[in-house]
C-alpha cells in the first residue's frame, strides 16, 4: 500500500518549469536552466514521509533551527575562485581515487581552502565553463607535485550529467557544491534563483535524484536520504525579514534546499565573503525552526526531449535503493531492475554500455510471470489540434524469445471508447535499435488519457529499454518496425 500511495503522489506532480536564466559565475551559467538546482519547487507535492523526516532530523544530532553556516567571520562558509584556461594544470592525488575524476586540475597554489575539517577547494575555469571541486585539499608546496585531496569531481557546467551512480564527489551526496551556496551578491540583489545546499546530522543509507551517493549505515526509511529536497513552508511568515535574510528565506520557499552532506542539523551553506555578509541580518534566520520546513517530491530528471510527456523516459531517476525507476508504476517485477553505469553482453554484439544514452536503462529478465512498467498521461486540457502523438524509444535484446515483449498503448477517449495499439518487439539479439508508433491527428481527437505499458512475458532472455519519449509533433528519429521485422 505504501508504494501505491507514493506513486499516486509522483504521478500527480505538476509540470516543472525551470527559470529562463540560470545563475552565473564568472560569465558561466551554473548548469542549464532545467537543472535541478535551478528548478522552482514552490508548487511541488509534499513528500508523504515529510513529517517523519523532519521529526528524525530534530530528534537526532545537534540543532532544531536553521543556521546560516557563513557570515562575516572569514573562517565561515565555503570559498571559491575562478581561473581561465591559461591556468596551468597541476597533478592531484586522491585517497578516494575510485570515486574521483583524475587530474590534473587547474588549481592555483594560492586557491582558497575552506576552514574547518572539510577543506573544500572550488574552482571555476571560465574559458570552458568547467567546475573543479575537491575535498580535504592540501597543497604540497610545489606545482610539480600539485595537490593532495580526499576526493575530486569535475562538472561540465553546460551539462546535466550526474556523477556515476554510487560515486561521491567533493560532497558526500555526489553533488556539486558551488551551485548550492548562498552568494552575497545574489542576496544583496534581493533574489536568489537556485536551491541551496544543507546538512543534517543523520541520514539514511540511500540517495535520491539528483544525488548519487550515501554516507550512512542507517536503513530506517524515516531518516532522510541524500539528495532529498526540502522547502520553507508557504505559510511560514517571513514578512518581518528584509535584506540578505529575506532573499535567503524566499529562496528556501521558491527553490528549497538539497540535502548534500552529514553535519549539523539545518545548516545552510554559503560562500566565504567576510566583507559582504551582515551577521546582524543573517542571525535573524536562526529563529526559523526545523518544523517550518517540509520535504517535497523532488523534480524528475530533465527530459531528453523538449515537450516530453513521459516522465523519466531515460530511467535516470531511481527509488532510494536505486533499483526501481521513479515516475513509473510497476507490477509483478521479480528480477527486473533499472541498471546504470555498467556494461552488458549481447550475443553477436559483444560488450557494450548498458544505456543507449545517459547512464541508465531498464532491464527485463526472463521470468515466470508477466512483468510490466506503466505510466499514465492525461490530457485534461485537451489535445493540440492537427498534431500527431509520437512515441519513440530504443530497445536492445539478448536471446529474446518470440512474442516475449511489447509496448502496449491503451487509449481512453472522452466518449468512453477504449482502444489499443501495440509495438511487438521481435525475437533475437542485437544492440540498440529504434522503435516507434504514431497516432495521427484524427486518432487523437477526443483523447482523454494514454496508458503506456512496457510488458515482458518471456521465461528467458533479456531486454533493455532506454530513451523513451512521448510527445506532440514530428518524429525525431527514423523509425522502422520493431527490431528484426
Amino acid at each position: 500500500m505504501r508504494i501505491f500511495i507514493i506513486l499516486l503522489v509522483l504521478l500527480a506532480a505538476p509540470t516543472w518549469v525551470a527559470h529562463a536564466d540560470p545563475p552565473t559565475v564568472g560569465g558561466c551559467e551554473m548548469f542549464p536552466a532545467n537543472n535541478p538546482w535551478n528548478t522552482p519547487i514552490a508548487d511541488a507535492p509534499v513528500h508523504p514521509n515529510s513529517a517523519n523526516y523532519v521529526r528524525n532530523i530534530n530528534n537526532n544530532g545537534s540543532g532544531t533551527r536553521m543556521h546560516p553556516d557563513f557570515g562575516e567571520d572569514p573562517s565561515y562558509g565555503i570559498p571559491w575562485t575562478t581561473v581561465t584556461a591559461a591556468q596551468p594544470l597541476v597533478p592531484i592525488s586522491f585517497y578516494y581515487d575510485d570515486d574521483s575524476d583524475p587530474g590534473p586540475y587547474p588549481i592555483p597554489s594560492n586557491a582558497p581552502i575552506e576552514g574547518g575539517g572539510d577543506r573544500h577547494v572550488l574552482v571555476v575555469e571560465t574559458t570552458n565553463c568547467v567546475l573543479y571541486e575537491v575535498y580535504d585539499a592540501e597543497y604540497t608546496g610545489s606545482d610539480a607535485t600539485g595537490w593532495e585531496a580526499g576526493s575530486g569531481a569535475i562538472f561540465d557546467l553546460s551539462s546535466n550529467d550526474l556523477r556515476p551512480e554510487g560515486w561521491t564527489s567533493a560532497d558526500a551526496a555526489g553533488l556539486p557544491i558551488l551551485p548550492g551556496l548562498a552568494r552575497c551578491e545574489e542576496a544583496n540583489s534581493g533574489t536568489i534563483e537556485h536551491a541551496l545546499r544543507f546538512t543534517v546530522s543523520r541520514t539514511q543509507r540511500a540517495f535520491v535524484y539528483p544525488a548519487t551517493h550515501f554516507a550512512s549505515d542507517i536503513t530506517d526509511p524515516n531518516y532522510p536520504p541524500m539528495g532529498l529536497r526540502f522547502r520553507l513552508k508557504a505559510g511560514y511568515d517571513i514578512s518581518h525579514l528584509d535584506g540578505q535574510a529575506l532573499a535567503i528565506a524566499q529562496a528556501l520557499k521558491t527553490y528549497g534546499m538539497i540535502l548534500a552532506d552529514n553535519g549539523s542539523n539545518w545548516f545552510v551553506s554559503g560562500e566565504t565573503n567576510p566583507g559582504c555578509w551582515d551577521d546582524d541580518d543573517l542571525n535573524r534566520l536562526k529563529a526559523i525552526p526545523g518544523t517550518a520546513f517540509e520535504a517535497i517530491v523532488s523534480p524528475p530528471p530533465p527530459s531528453e526531449v523538449a515537450g516530453d510527456l513521459l516522465r523519466n523516459g531515460g530511467f535516470e531517476a531511481g527509488t532510494p535503493n536505486g533499483r526501481r525507476p521513479t515516475f513509473w508504476e510497476f507490477t509483478s517485477l521479480k528480477q527486473d531492475f533499472r541498471q546504470c553505469s555498467r556494461d552488458i553482453t549481447i550475443t553477436g554484439v559483444g560488450t557494450v554500455p548498458v544505456a543507449h544514452s545517459g547512464r541508465c536503462a531498464f532491464e527485463f529478465r526472463g521470468s515466470a510471470s508477466v512483468d510490466a512498467l506503466r505510466q499514465n498521461i492525461r490530457f485534461d486540457s485537451g489535445v493540440p489540434a492537427g498534431s500527431p502523438l509520437i512515441f519513440e524509444g530504443y530497445v536492445a535484446r539478448n536471446t529474446l524469445p518470440a512474442d516475449a515483449a511489447r509496448v502496449r498503448f491503451i487509449l481512453f477517449y472522452q466518449d468512453g471508447r477504449k482502444e489499443r495499439r501495440n509495438i511487438s518487439i521481435a525475437a533475437g539479439s542485437g544492440g540498440y535499435a529504434p522503435i516507434g508508433l504514431t497516432l495521427t491527428p484524427a486518432e487523437v481527437v477526443g483523447l482523454r488519457r494514454v496508458r503506456v505499458n512496457l510488458i515482458y512475458t518471456g521465461g528467458t532472455g533479456r531486454l533493455w529499454l532506454d530513451s523513451l519519449s512521448l510527445r506532440w509533433g514530428p518524429p525525431l528519429i527514423a523509425m522502422p518496425p520493431a527490431p528484426g521485422q
